[in-house]
């Protein structure tokens, strides 16, 4: 009874190990396979896209030789330039400086500044080169 018991266990073994080689081999062939669509996809979506941006770029350069969106651009770029000049008018009418005057008072006042500590760095050494000696 027990060599039959024995025998039993063991052959329970022996199939699980055989179940456990044939799940182990079955798991490798899946992970094979989904490496092979994996990098299959990947191809496709690179020639996707390359050829993506080959189309927009051609679009891109196509529409650059459009004379409508030509002149839709220096349409914008004169807009822009007299919205400017108006915006300066009417900030020259009632007196207020523009950004652009602004920046340059800074520009004086930082300037100045600099100036101003310099001056008094060299009146310091002085005052204390007189005082020292």
């Amino acid at each position: 009874m027990a060599q039959q018991q024995a025998r039993s266990d063991q052959e329970g073994i022996d199939r699980f190990r055989e179940m456990f080689g044939t799940f182990e081999s079955e798991f490798e062939r899946v992970q094979r396979e989904l490496k092979a669509r994996r990098r299959l996809l990947e191809r496709r979506f690179d020639a996707g896209r390359k050829d993506f941006e080959k189309r927009a770029r051609k679009v891109r350069k196509e529409l650059r030789k459009n004379p409508t969106l030509k002149r839709l651009d220096n349409l914008r770029r004169d807009a822009t330039r007299q919205l400017e000049q108006g915006a300066e008018t009417v900030l020259n009418a009632l007196q207020i400086a523009s950004k652009r005057d602004v920046q340059r008072i800074d520009r004086k006042l930082n300037q100045l500044g600099r100036k101003l500590k310099e001056l008094e760095r060299t009146r310091r050494t002085n005052g204390q080169g007189a005082t020292g000696a």
